[in-house]
């Protein structure tokens, strides 16, 4: 049972070192492209689904986290060559349950649409989890963040402004 336990815990780092690898290297690319002053204005919803459009192919995360620094994704592997429907949401497979992305990398989404978005429960978060246990947070900072990310996703969308200035990320209200 010890010896379970112990190629568990090193079967989800692996998992997380794969998954912040292809987040790193996901967010490089993104701004290689453009770290140039630019403005976007953008819904933000805890919970929420993303809609993004690349090479005439949609593509879905759903956010699970979100700070100037890093917002943090659910990536599913589905991918669409028309907008997708209510049923075809709910119906989406994971491929990623977690990975922490620049934040700087909305701005070079200029398709990024909110899509949908349901509260988010514990199992939702199970990826987060992981990476937070990784990052050294305690059990009880873990559940008190996962709290505050879940009532978060029950509220509606904040409309903020983000833009880089000087190489950093400013985030304000809108209106």
């Amino acid at each position: 049972m010890e010896d379970a336990a112990i190629h568990l815990k090193t079967w989800r780092r692996i998992c997380l070192i794969l998954t912040l690898l292809g987040a790193m290297f996901y967010s490089l690319n993104s701004l290689a492209a453009k770290d140039e002053e630019k403005t976007i204005d953008i819904e933000i919803q805890w919970g929420a689904y993303y809609l993004t459009k690349e090479d005439n192919q949609y593509r879905i995360f759903r956010l699970l986290d979100f700070n100037r620094y890093a917002y943090h994704a659910a990536i599913f592997k589905e991918t669409f060559t028309t907008r997708p429907t209510k049923d075809e949401l709910l119906q989406l497979t994971p491929f990623i349950g977690h990975a922490p992305i620049d934040a700087k990398t909305l701005l070079q989404e200029e398709s990024i649409q909110l899509l949908a978005s349901a509260p988010l429960k514990k199992e939702d978060l199970e990826g987060y989890r992981y990476y937070l246990e990784e990052q050294g947070m305690t059990t009880s900072e873990m559940d008190e963040l996962i709290q505050r990310v879940m009532e978060f996703s029950a509220q509606p969308p904040l409309q903020l402004r983000l833009e880089i200035v000087d190489g950093k990320l400013e985030i304000s209200e809108r209106g």
